[in-house]
């Protein structure tokens, strides 16, 4: 589903052949709107000397932005290893997740007991 960096390379090469969005994605085997995306995370501004830049998609650069992205992307679980503990003893004695977050100390959703108990 996502891009690896070889195919990011792929791209960068493609793109300095001249080749357009629709056949590097023809290509890969990708949505052309993927790699369009793919390349606005990618671009960058390449300084040709006295003032004058041009822009082109940088593989090693839409990498870490990929990257970057990826780790602020993840939800960090809110079930700490005691509410853990307390949610699997009041499994244990057959409390249904909704009589779990009615008991004292469980402060988390209905979803949230169901995914750490199956």
């Amino acid at each position: 589903k996502h891009l690896t960096i070889d195919s990011r390379r792929l791209i960068e090469r493609w793109k300095k052949e001249g080749k357009s969005n629709r056949e590097v994605a023809s290509l890969l085997g990708k949505a052309p709107q993927t790699i369009h995306t793919e390349i606005k995370r990618g671009t960058v501004r390449k300084c040709l000397g006295k003032g004058r830049f041009k822009e082109v998609y940088s593989a090693d650069y839409a990498q870490q932005s990929y990257e970057n992205n990826r780790k602020h992307s993840v939800k960090r679980s809110s079930v700490t290893k005691e509410l853990k503990e307390k949610i699997l003893h009041y499994h244990n004695q057959k409390f249904l997740p909704e009589m779990m977050v009615m008991a004292k100390g469980v402060n988390v959703g209905i979803s949230t007991i169901y995914y750490w108990i199956h």
